[in-house]
């Protein structure tokens, strides 16, 4: 079976002194548009009750480089791109109110928080240079080869930190050959303790890199809120607390990218917890007394741990790497339902209720196992029934 699949392939490169000062022009120029297409479509809803539609937008880029010369700095493809930010942001913004989630208008842009332009229609291949139109010739790291029967559709360069990057999106077509084999099937749990715990009894620790550099990231903070705003020593101090944040996220997704790959060598389909990320690290609502109105305590503080460890293991990106992984293999990986995984017995059933404390599990019928195994073992046993029903 043929698919088309889209991935992207991410390029060390190094743009010398002149080009840094080129790309950074560029993002704040993009940042300029952005803020003005905005305010536009701000005030023609506030003033005149109507929507400015992409396409209106669009259409007024050659009157914008006529009456602002510095436009024509940058691609036009470029800008066009920065006008589908906005429209996608508020397409994105109109479905939330539909479904009745918090809506989160578009923002205006501050300096700094412009870190990327793309080219949509690039399609030359990555090499040890490659040609950015109005930048130039860039020296790129080319350690690995896209396959030739792929599509490169765009071109992405990003800073990261004081670091620069070439993405190239790309539309490949792949055999897929689909593992039928259930013998090996995997039940996995995730945890804030092991990472996962597997039905067949491995299980990887959770590696906690934003919590090794909590201290760090804290004095660094510190410094920032101390130091004059927009001065030299602001931005230098800021530089080094995006290094950490940077390093600490290259680090796990080292991790999550590394523990996929064993976990997909464990078997051909792996079920894991139907898990709602977004709900969990919700903050908790305020309690507040009926009759004195006085607000009463809610656990927040304690909770606050709880949300930041939950995103520290990333779990979500985990799932996702997984997924598409799995998909380029021939593998499958499914979603059950959690209720009662950690309280069943998966020996013979009954609910044994216990604290998120309790680390043992512990039944009547005297099967004794780790609390993550046995929910492990509850996840494949129900994913195994699940495929079974609907064959």
């Amino acid at each position: 079976m043929i698919v088309q699949i889209r991935k992207s392939f991410k390029y060390r490169i190094y743009p010398t002194k002149s080009q840094v000062s080129n790309l950074e022009n560029q993002f704040s120029m993009c940042r300029h548009l952005y803020n003005q297409a905005l305010n536009e479509r701000k005030d023609a809803y506030e003033n005149e009750s109507c929507s400015i539609t992409y396409n209106q937008q669009q259409n007024q880029l050659p009157a914008y480089k006529v009456e602002k010369p510095w436009y024509k700095g940058v691609h036009s493809q470029v800008l066009q791109d920065v006008l589908k930010r906005l429209d996608k942001g508020f397409q994105a913004f109109f479905r939330r109110i539909k479904n009745g989630e918090t809506p989160g208008y578009p923002k205006f842009k501050k300096r700094g928080q412009w870190n990327s332009i793309t080219y949509p229609q690039h399609q030359a291949p990555p090499a040890p240079t490659i040609t950015v139109p109005k930048i130039g010739n860039v020296k790129l790291v080319h350690h690995r080869e896209i396959p030739k029967d792929s599509k490169i559709k765009t071109l992405t360069i990003t800073k990261e930190a004081d670091k620069w990057f070439a993405c190239f999106s790309v539309e490949h077509p792949l055999d897929i050959e689909l593992k039928q084999d259930l013998s090996t099937a995997v039940g996995i749990d995730l945890g804030l303790i092991d990472f996962y715990y597997a039905s067949d009894g491995s299980q990887i620790s959770v590696p906690k890199y934003l919590r090794k550099k909590e201290k760090q990231l804290q004095r660094l903070q510190q410094r920032l809120s101390k130091a004059k705003k927009r001065s030299p020593k602001y931005y230098k101090i800021l530089k080094a607390l995006q290094k950490c944040h940077c390093r600490i996220k290259c680090r796990r997704n080292d991790f999550l990218h590394k523990t996929a790959n064993d976990l997909l060598g464990k078997g051909n389909v792996i079920f894991h917890e139907d898990l709602k990320i977004n709900n969990m690290i919700r903050r908790p609502k305020p309690k507040q007394d009926e009759e004195t109105g006085v607000y009463l305590p809610n656990n927040a503080c304690a909770k606050a741990g709880l949300n930041k460890s939950i995103a520290d293991a990333g779990w979500g990106m985990f799932l996702n790497i997984t997924s598409y992984k799995a998909i380029e293999i021939g593998k499958k990986i499914f979603a059950v339902p959690p209720h009662y995984t950690s309280q069943k017995c998966s020996n013979c059933g009954e609910i044994v209720k216990k604290s998120l404390s309790t680390r043992t599990h512990r039944c009547p019928c005297g099967f004794v196992a780790n609390r993550d195994h046995n929910a492990a073992l509850n996840i494949l046993r129900i994913g195994m029934d699940t495929l079974q029903a609907s064959a």
